[in-house]
Order: structure tokens, then C-alpha cells, then sequence
């Protein structure tokens, strides 16, 4: 049995349960959950940020850890972050240190 798209108009709701667990969308809505990916990590950037200036490393920290559990539950979500430049950025390569710590701990 193969995954096919829905073919009515989705939530918003619907299109990120849908992309984070990586089931296929239809192309207007891989858009719409791409789009929406890009935000949760520009929110993520701008947490890191804030809490970096204020010299907050334990909440940058939990920021970190965070999102790492995130991408680690949510497959589709995880595949947008790894074709993003964030993800290659200093935050971003501190939380796929993460996620590979807690690879590491499920295998």
C-alpha cells in the first residue's frame, strides 16, 4: 500500500503533521510545509541569538537540545533542516551534534 497525497485542501494543521512525519503532499502543500519549516528555524535562530547575547548558555543550550529532539521525532521536518543552510551555520551544526548524540542512544 503506497502513501498517496490527500487530495482536498489541507489545514495548515494538517500539512505540518502531515510534512513532519514525512508523508508525501501534494506540491503546492510540500511548499506551504517547506515554507513553514523555514519559520520554525528562523524562530529557533532568533531564540539562539537572543539568548547568546545575553549570555544565556543554558537556554541556548536548551534551544539546541530542543529542536534536536524535534527533528529526531519528526522525519519530514528533519529532511528540511538538512537542506538548509542553517543547518550548516553554528547553531545548526550544534544541533546536529545532537541529534547525532541522540541517533547514537536509539541505536
Amino acid at each position: 500500500m503506497t502513501d498517496k497525497p490527500p487530495s482536498k485542501r489541507l489545514s495548515q494543521e494538517q500539512i505540518w503533521e502531515i510534512g513532519c512525519r514525512g508523508k508525501q503532499l501534494m506540491v503546492d502543500d510540500q511548499k506551504r510545509f517547506a515554507a513553514m519549516a523555514r519559520n520554525r528555524f528562523h524562530t529557533f535562530e532568533l531564540g539562539v541569538s537572543h539568548a547568546t547575547n545575553k549570555d544565556d548558555d543554558s537556554a541556548a543550550l536548551g534551544l539546541i537540545c530542543g529542536l534536536a529532539r524535534e527533528l529526531m521525532d519528526n522525519p519530514g521536518l528533519k529532511k528540511v533542516w538538512l537542506l538548509m543552510a542553517i543547518s550548516r551555520a553554528e547553531s545548526g551544526s550544534l544541533v546536529n551534534l545532537q541529534l547525532e548524540k541522540l541517533q547514537q542512544t536509539v541505536h
